[in-house]
Order: structure tokens, then sequence, then C-alpha cells
């Protein structure tokens, strides 16, 4: 995977590079948000592209700023200008391997839902990261989310809320802990 734009510093290049499927307490995660929507940012962008930075536990060489470069090519802004990075500290992991964490709908036992923390590298950006969710073993992606997880579908309404309270709440709490059961702090 080579890194075609110029402007990105080589550490975040992913050429030769392994992912990396543990991660560590903690470890840190940068995410980057519009100012005025970082308390709940997941409320505003589709649930199959949760993306975060992690840092490998290496603050000084993987900075919470690299999260604000672009890695669109062609496209002519080389970093994304007033936005905040909010910073998740993991601590607690109970498999000792990654964040997972599994929500049973309450309307339907046999619907259940898996978030999972995953190392994803991009070509420009190796410590890139997603929180992949699946339903019943299906990983929702751009393709099936219209199907699955639109506002169309009320099959999973309720599942969409707990999806997203969960991921608010690390944010809220700057922490990310499986052991924790969610606050639900209010109905969206």
């Amino acid at each position: 995977m080579n890194c075609p734009l110029d402007y990105i510093p080589k550490h975040l290049h992913t050429i030769d590079k392994p992912t990396i499927v543990k991660f560590t307490v903690g470890e840190e995660l940068y995410y980057r948000c519009r100012k005025g929507t970082c308390e709940k940012p997941y409320d505003q962008i589709p649930l199959f592209d949760i993306s975060h930075n992690r840092n490998f536990g290496q603050p000084s060489t993987y900075l919470k700023d690299d999260v604000l470069y672009n890695i669109i090519e062609g496209d002519p802004n080389e970093r994304y200008e007033n936005l905040e990075v909010i910073t998740l500290i993991i601590t607690q992991l109970k498999n000792n391997t990654t964040y997972t964490k599994e929500i049973v709908s309450s309307n339907n036992p046999n619907l259940k839902v898996n978030i999972k923390l995953i190392h994803d590298p991009e070509p420009c950006m190796y410590p890139h990261s997603v929180f992949e969710i699946s339903i019943n073993d299906e990983i929702i992606n751009r393709n099936n989310f219209k199907k699955l997880l639109n506002k169309k579908n009320r099959t999973y309404k309720n599942l969409r809320t707990d999806i997203r309270q969960e991921l608010s709440s690390m944010i809220q709490s700057g922490l990310i802990n499986d052991n924790i059961d969610v606050e639900i702090i209010d109905n969206p």
C-alpha cells in the first residue's frame, strides 16, 4: 500500500507495516469532529464509518493532530481545518485484545449487535482504526447500511439508538472500557 500524497508524514504511511489486531490498556484513540457536535458526534454520521486514529501507546510518534490530515486523493485540502480532536483512552479490555461490546435488542432478543474496535490501515494513514458494527454477524457497510440500519427500517430503530448511545458514552467519558454498561443520557 503506497501513499500517493507527499504531504503525509512518512511515519503515517502503511507500506510494509503490519495490521496490529491487539489494542492495549492505556492506548489512545483520536477522533475529529466539528465544533459543537463533539459531545454526540456519532449522531450525525452513518454507523458504517466510525473512524479513529490509534496511537499504539506511542503518543510522541503518533500525534493526535495526525487525525486532521486529509487522506482523500485529489482533494486539494491537506488538513481539516476548524475541527476539534477528541482523545479516548482504553482503560479495560475484557479479552485483552480489543474493545468488543454486544447489545441485544430489547424488542427482539434474536437481534444482536456487536461493536468491535479494529485496526484498519489506509495507505496514507497507518493508525486508522474503526468501530466495526455487525448485526447477527453481518458487518454493516456502505452497501447494506440502508437495508439494515437506515431510519426507514423500524425493526432496528432501538438498536440504532443503543449503538449511538454506547459510542457517545465513550466520547462523553473519554474512556473505552467494555466492562461499563452504557448510561442512557437522553432519548434522541
